[in-house]
């Protein structure tokens, strides 16, 4: 569970950086949704196959991917720092060349695609899990992808986590104290093509795959090596923190990544020709790929940077031969989307127009971390009635031109996938409704007082403003939002409106992303907002423990639970799928009524638009933001 990151997020907590998981962050909510039925409906398409042109499949070709303005990739390594732990350079850069053990994204769900992955689906006895690596797959330097690949990079995890322990500074991205390496016994290969794990204590099968194995990346032997020449950390882990030192060192020197002898290694279909200071980067298709690709497909794949979303926007527009065949739709170009349909009227003829998802949430933290409003934040009655007045309908059908799907708790709702409880399925618990807001804060002590709810029933009695919350207290927060994303500078008005009249003082403070996201970790600020929230990837299930477990580094706000952490562990332990999801629906819906966070319209990354003419066979978009360009072709 070690990457779930923060769309779009930047520097947070000291003890754990925020990546910047959701790079592409154009527009930050998708397809409307009144009730969960429309959101299938509308929404289900997304991330769908593009299919719009009809005729016969070419051979080559040029796909040219516009990059979302000034994020473009700059870290090579699939052992990535937390820096550079980005959607940026793990999906749409290293992934290309280097793949995981494990792939997810299966068309238009976030789940493991046999078909792409590197090794057979883990099979489990007992407390082992079983993986056998496919025997087609091979290096470009000729040497087959092996158990000891797999071996390399567990070496190097455990020699990384131990390194963290010790000095506090986090090697690798991903690592979580207490999760993978830390909760694995032992490892070993058997044979040639098979490894075997030995996991510690009781574990959910879902769970280990998705959200464990998920986050190895096997190594070539090419890698093991230092600036002296060749190493073994492969079979000894006390070689892996200089072999680490190494490769670290080597990938930041992004000017050498298209001529590398290192980096040049790939088990990927696409090999790096050149890379631009700019972030222009081109690939080339790598003809020793072993996986599963159309029989026509393209040859060259080009990320192009832009410094703007007009300048991206203009280039999509004029087309022609340095046009691009895949850019996207600038939040304040969005056609409205008419009731039932999947998008409004294309603006741009000879392309189709998809909103892209993210397998994510939305959401604003409270700061529970902070003493002058935790007492507040700390009742269940005040969060119920400030998710009472947030009206996320009218986000999605205001602000965001209709692309947009109501939040219901914490496993996101589009792609709509199993890991949705059927109690959920039902549609909002908390819609907006100022008359209950009022009622809530009304029974339990708040008196208005010059505009203001007022507490004056002190005391941790039922009918009391709650334990903590002194006399003459007044419900009155700060909200610091991305200004530079319009629909996020209305919601918060809409919601500072609703707010004051019912007698909570929103006072809004618009600054830049990065200074909003910089406020993370300082336990000074009472709400935030970012304009996204958090993807998974590259671990896939969303259990909990990493955003909502007590005293974890991810949990932005410090919320905790003891139930909460109880339900979780359960999810975690369970001994059987079956058992699994029953456990894992228990602890949705209880945090789904518990409100840790305020909860806003999640929706697509980006509204895509893709060439008429180019195809594909697995889909142009996947709701985990990985790029599969092997399975694009052009049509005639």
């Amino acid at each position: 569970m070690t990457a779930r990151q923060h769309q779009g997020a930047g520097p947070p907590a000291a003890a754990r950086p925020v990546a910047r998981r959701r790079a592409r962050r154009g527009l930050a909510a998708g397809c409307a949704a009144a009730a969960l039925a429309l959101v299938a409906a509308a929404c289900g398409s997304g991330n769908s196959p593009v299919q719009a042109g009809h005729g016969t499949p070419q051979s080559g070709g040029t796909v040219n991917w516009a990059e979302q303005p000034q994020n473009f990739p700059d870290f090579i390594f699939p052992f990535t720092p937390l820096a550079k732990f980005t959607i940026t350079n793990i999906n749409s850069f290293q992934a290309l060349m280097y793949r995981p053990l494990y792939w997810f994204g299966n068309k238009e769900q976030p789940t493991l695609s046999p078909d792409l992955s590197l090794a057979y689906p883990p099979v489990y006895h007992g407390n082992q899990a079983i993986i056998k690596l496919k025997t087609n797959y091979r290096w470009s330097d000729g040497t087959p992808v092996t158990a000891q690949n797999v071996i390399f990079w567990m070496n190097m995890m455990k020699a990384e986590a131990a390194a963290a322990n010790a000095s506090g500074t986090i090697g690798w991205g991903g690592y979580i104290k207490g999760y993978i390496p830390d909760n694995i016994s032992s490892y070993k290969a058997v044979g040639t093509h098979e490894v075997v794990f030995t996991i510690k204590g009781p574990f959910s099968q879902p769970w280990f795959t998705a959200n464990e194995l998920s986050q190895i990346t096997p190594m070539p032997k090419a890698w093991d090596r230092t600036a002296t020449g060749s190493s073994n950390c492969t079979a000894v882990v006390a070689d892996c923190a200089a072999v680490y030192n190494y490769l670290n060192a080597q990938a930041r020197d992004t000017k050498t990544y298209a001529t590398s002898r290192i980096w040049g290694v790939v088990d990927g279909p696409w090999k790096l020709k050149s890379f631009a200071v700019d972030g222009t980067v081109v690939f080339t298709y790598n003809s020793a790929y072993g996986g599963k690709v159309p029989a026509h497909h393209i040859t060259t794949f080009i990320e192009r940077p832009f410094t703007t979303e007009q300048e991206e926007y203009n280039v999509l527009q004029a087309g022609g031969a340095n046009g691009l065949q895949i850019g996207y739709l600038p939040t304040v170009d969005a056609p409205v989307r008419p009731a039932g349909a999947a998008v409004g009227e294309n603006p741009l003829p000879g392309y189709q127009l998809a909103p892209q998802f993210a397998w994510g949430l939305s959401y604003v933290p409270f700061d529970f971390r902070n003493p002058a409003v935790a007492p507040m934040f700390n009742q269940l009655y005040i969060r119920q009635a400030m998710q009472l007045l947030t009206d996320q309908e009218g986000v999605v059908s205001g602000p965001l031109h209709g692309y947009g799907a109501v939040s219901l708790g914490p496993v996101g709702v589009v792609p709509v996938t199993k890991y949705l409880s059927p109690q959920l399925k039902k549609g909002d618990q908390f819609a907006l409704n100022p008359g209950r807001a009022t009622t809530l804060l009304a029974s339990h002590g708040w008196t208005m007082v010059n505009g203001v709810r007022t507490c004056t029933r002190p005391g941790a009695g039922a009918a009391d403003c709650g334990k903590g919350v002194k006399s003459g207290a007044q419900l009155s927060f700060s909200l610091i939002y991305d200004e530079g994303l319009s629909w996020v500078a209305s919601a918060v008005r809409e919601f500072a409106s609703n707010a004051a009249d019912v007698g909570i003082k929103i006072n809004l403070t618009g600054a830049s992303f990065n200074t909003v996201v910089g406020n993370i970790g300082s336990n000074t600020w009472d709400l935030l907002d970012w304009g996204g929230g958090w993807s998974y990837a590259p671990d896939y299930l969303p259990t909990g423990e990493e955003l909502f477990g007590t005293n974890s580094v991810d949990n932005i706000g410090g919320y905790s639970n003891h139930h909460n952490d109880q339900l979780i562990t359960e999810t975690l332990h369970a001994n059987s799928p079956a058992a699994f999801y029953k456990a894992f629906y228990r602890w949705e819906n209880f945090l789904a009524a518990q409100l840790p966070n305020l909860m806003e319209p999640e929706g697509p990354n980006q509204l895509t638009e893709t060439r008429n003419d180019l195809n594909a066979d697995n889909g142009v978009q996947s709701p985990t933001l990985a790029l599969t360009p092997e399975d694009w072709f052009y049509v005639k």
